[in-house]
């Protein structure tokens, strides 16, 4: 790994932790944090930029197409529902992870799309 892809990493790993706190946020209505919450943050966000480029290209090697994608996001959803969501008041502890992780995923799809087009970066794109 160069040092390139480790800043695009490190860069990723950081927008995908603001992602996940701001979809968080937007579920839980609460916009504060500490530092068991930030800990829970970055472990989904590291989750999420490995399993997501992992499983798809492990999925395309196979000739799966699509499937490592789904199987990225039920893999998502179990642990934003096991980390993240412990710490939100929120009633439903399913839906609400979810949620979370339909609107991060999104994001995160967003920002790839915008630093692809405007810089010529594939942020999930490392293995």
């Amino acid at each position: 790994m160069s040092i390139e892809q480790l800043v695009v990493l490190i860069i990723a790993l950081i927008l995908v932790t603001l992602i996940f706190f701001v979809s968080a946020s937007l579920v839980g209505g609460d916009w504060s944090m500490d530092g068991s919450y930030a800990l829970r943050l970055v472990l989904v966000s590291f989750m999420a930029v490995l399993v997501i480029p992992l499983l798809r290209n492990i999925a395309s090697e196979a000739d799966f197409g699509d499937l490592g994608l789904l199987l990225a996001f039920v893999v998502l959803v179990v642990v934003v529902r096991f980390v993240l969501v412990e710490e939100l008041p929120v009633s439903d502890d399913w839906a609400a992870s979810l949620v979370i992780s339909f609107l991060g995923v999104i994001l995160i799809y967003l920002v790839e799309e915008i630093a692809q087009r405007f810089f010529d970066i594939r942020m999930l794109a490392i293995f």
